[in-house]
């Protein structure tokens, strides 16, 4: 199993809501723990599309990584 953290692709995260940032434009949704582990695919962020998806760790460790979105 991958176990990227990234919703639909290996995220483990126990909390029944938990946070996911884009790593490319910054956007911050909330997942629930039986969204992660049931998504087959990880699915796009709703504001740039990209697959990005980042956890509080990285948000914590990496604020300014993210991109500017074209």
């Amino acid at each position: 199993m991958n176990v990227s953290g990234r919703p639909g692709d290996g995220c483990d995260d126990p909390r029944t809501a938990h946070p996911h940032w884009c790593g490319f434009c910054g956007a911050k949704v909330f997942f629930s723990a039986v969204e992660c582990e049931q998504l087959r695919m990880v699915p796009p962020c709703p504001r740039c599309s990209e697959k990005d998806w980042r956890n509080d760790v990285d948000e914590l460790t990496a604020p300014d990584y993210r991109e500017t979105p074209p």
